[in-house]
C-alpha cells in the first residue's frame, strides 16, 4: 500500500518523516508533497500519478485549516478516492472541531503517529476494523468516534530513523539536516501546545533517544549525505538535572568516539535555566554554534502569565553566560499577552535594550497567539475574553487602548517581524551566513563579515525598539481607546521612520551578501523580484 503525505516543509518534517520511515519499514511505500502557497497542483498531480490508498495531512496549528480544506476539496473534485488523515497538535487536540471543520477528511490520527498510521493503512479499506485502532478519530455515518488515545512509543531507539529528502538544504555548500533527540517537555507553559500534545496520551511527558543512538544517525548522515549542520529541533535540548547533564555528557563522548567533534556544528533550542557555563562551553568545544532561547517575556508579570517559571535576571544570565563563553543564541519573544499593560510592554522594551547591548539577535515584537488547546486559550475562554473564530482565534486586552495598538502594531510589522522575507527573518538567515563561514570555512574575510551583519541586527534593533518607545509615548498619553484611533496618522508617521531604516538595511545587506556570500546575495534578489 502507498501512503502519500503533506506537510509544511521550510525545514525537513521529522513529524512525518518519522511515519514514513515506519512505514517503509513495514513494507509500504510512501511519498511526501512539501506544502505551501502553490501546493494545490503538485498535491493533485502527485496523487493522481501515485494513486495512494491514504493521504496523510500535517496540520500543526489551526491557522492554516481552510487552506488544507481548500486542498481537499481539490483533491475530491479530480477523482481521488483515497482515505484522508490527518495529524499534528490542532487535529490531536481538537479532533471533533477538525473532522467538523473538514467534511472531506475520513479520519484524524492523534498524539504520535507512527502505529496509528500503520495500522491504518494495513485496514484502509476495512472499516469494520477502525474501532480497534488506538489513537483514532473516524467518521461512522454522521458521528464522530474518538478511539481511546494511544500510548506513547515507550523506546525512541526502537523508531528508524527519518525518511529524508532527495535534496537537502545547504547553508555555503553545506549540507544540514534537522534533528530529533527527544519527544516532549517537562514543562507548562500556558501559550504552547506541547505539554497537552504529550500529556493526553499515557506515556511520559518527556522522552528522549541513547546519545549514541542520536550521534549513529549523524555519524550516518555525515559519511553518507555530507552533512556537517545539524539543527536539533526538540522542544527542550535540556541540561538541567543530572539525568539530563548525564545524558548530554554521553552525548559528547558519542560525538568524540564517532570522530564528529571538529567536523560538525550544532543548533539547539532549550530553556534559560538549563544554561551553565561549564556544560556549554563543553557542548561549544563540540561543534555547538547557538542556542535559541525560551524568553518569552522581559517582566515578571509576563512570566507569570505565560507560566515560564523564569526570571527576567535568569533570562539575562543566560545570554551573558553565552556570550561570554561564545555561543550565538536566538530567543523567542512576546512583547504582548493577555495580562499585558502600558507598564509591562515599557519594561519590555527596556529588557530588550538590555538584549541589544548584549549584542543579541534581530529583535522582532509580536503578539501571543491563542492556540487551541492550551491553558491559555481555556482561560481566555472561561474570562469571555476569546473572540475571532477556531480557525483565527485573538483576545481582547483589559485595557481597549491596547487593542488598537496591538492592531496597529499587527498591521505595521507583521512582515518586518515573521515573514521569511521581512527583516528579521533576513538578518538571522545573514547572521546564520556568517556562523557557517566562521566555522567551516576560517575565511579572512568571515571576521570583517560578522561585523558588517552585526552594524546591521544593530541598526534594525535600535530603530526598532525606537518606533516601540515614540509610539507608547503617544498611545500611552491618550486617554481611551477612541484617542489612540484618531492618533493612527501619527503612528504611521511613527512605522515610516522605521521602515526608511528597514529599507536602508535591505541595501546595505544587499552589497554585504554580494561581497561575502553570493548564495545570500541570489536569495536577496530572488525575495525582491518576488516581493514586486
Amino acid at each position: 500500500m502507498e501512503a502519500l503525505f503533506v506537510g509544511w516543509e521550510d525545514q525537513e518534517n521529522l513529524g512525518l518523516r518519522y511515519i514514513m520511515s515506519y512505514l517503509e519499514a513495514k513494507g509500504h511505500q510512501t511519498r511526501l508533497v512539501p506544502y505551501g502557497p502553490d501546493a494545490d497542483d503538485r498535491v493533485v498531480r502527485a496523487a493522481l500519478e501515485s494513486a495512494p490508498g491514504l493521504i496523510g495531512f500535517s496540520i500543526i496549528f489551526q491557522y492554516n485549516l481552510n487552506e488544507f480544506g481548500n486542498l481537499m476539496t481539490s483533491l475530491r473534485r479530480a477523482g481521488v478516492r483515497a482515505h484522508f488523515t490527518a495529524g499534528g497538535h490542532y487535529p490531536s487536540l481538537c479532533p471533533e472541531r477538525t473532522m467538523s471543520a473538514l467534511p472531506e477528511l475520513d479520519s484524524v490520527v492523534r498524539f504520535e503517529g507512527e502505529i496509528t498510521a500503520e495500522e491504518l493503512l494495513q485496514n484502509v479499506d476495512l472499516p469494520q476494523n477502525w474501532p480497534a485502532i488506538q489513537g483514532l478519530v473516524f467518521r461512522r455515518g454522521s458521528e464522530i468516534v474518538i478511539n481511546p488515545a494511544r500510548p506513547l512509543v515507550d523506546d525512541l531507539d526502537s523508531l528508524p530513523w527519518p525518511a529524508r529528502g532527495d535534496t537537502l538544504q545547504a547553508v555555503r555548500g553545506i549540507p544540514m539536516a534537522p534533528m530529533l533527540a527527544s519527544r516532549g517537555c517537562l514543562f507548562n507553559c500556558s501559550f504552547c501546545s506541547i505539554r497537552q500534545f504529550y500529556g493526553e496520551a499515557p506515556g511520559p511527558h518527556r522522552r528522549i533517544r541513547s546519545p549514541e543512538d542520536v550521534v549513529a544517525e549523524m555519524r550516518s548522515l555525515y559519511d553518507s549525505r555530507g552533512v556537517r549542520l545539524f539543527l536539533f529541533q526538540d522542544d527542550d535540548f535540556a541540561a538541567k538535572t543530572e539525568p539530563q547533564r548525564a545524558w548530554v555528557e554521553r552525548f559528547l563522548l558519542a560525538l568524540d568516539a564517532e570522530g564528529l567533534t571538529g567536523k560538525v556544528g550544532w543548533k539547539i533550542s532549550c530553556r534559560v535555566d538549563d544554561i551553565e557555563a561549564e556544560i556549554m562551553a563543553r557542548c561549544r568545544d563540540r561543534g555547538l554554534l547557538a542556542a535559541y532561547l525560551g524568553v518569552e517575556s522581559g517582566n515578571g508579570e509576563g512570566l507569570a502569565t505565560l507560566n515560564k517559571h523564569a526570571t527576567v535576571e535568569q533570562n539575562l544570565q543566560a545570554m551573558r553566560t553565552l556570550r561570554r563563553i561564545g555561543v550565538e543564541f536566538d530567543m523567542g519573544f512576546m512583547l504582548l499577552d493577555p495580562g499585558t499593560t502600558f507598564a509591562s510592554i515599557r519594561e519590555n522594551v527596556a529588557f530588550l535594550r538590555k538584549v541589544a547591548e548584549l549584542g543579541g539577535p534581530p529583535i522582532s515584537f509580536v503578539k501571543m497567539l491563542p492556540l487551541a488547546g492550551t491553558a491559555i486559550e481555556k482561560r481566555l475562554a472561561e474570562e469571555g475574553r476569546l473572540t475571532g473564530d477556531p480557525v483565527r482565534p485573538d483576545y481582547n486586552f483589559l485595557d481597549r487602548r491596547l487593542d488598537y495598538y496591538a492592531l496597529w502594531i499587527t498591521l505595521r510589522f507583521t512582515n518586518r517581524n515573521s515573514s521569511q522575507d521581512g527583516l528579521i527573518e533576513t538578518l538571522r538567515m545573514a547572521y546564520f551566513d556568517h556562523l557557517v563561514a566562521q566555522a567551516f570555512e576560517d575565511a579572512p574575510g568571515a571576521s570583517e563579515y560578522g561585523r558588517e551583519i552585526r552594524s546591521l541586527i544593530d541598526l534594525a534593533n535600535d530603530s526598532g525598539l525606537a518606533t516601540l518607545e515614540r509610539s507608547l509615548d503617544l498611545v500611552g498619553h491618550c486617554p481611551d481607546a477612541e484617542s489612540v484611533a484618531l492618533s493612527w496618522r501619527v503612528l504611521n508617521q511613527i512605522a515610516a521612520r522605521d521602515e526608511a531604516v528597514q529599507a536602508e538595511i535591505f541595501e546595505r545587506l544587499d552589497r554585504v551578501a554580494e561581497r561575502y556570500s553570493p548564495a545570500l546575495s541570489s536569495f536577496l534578489r530572488s525575495a525582491a523580484l518576488t516581493a514586486v
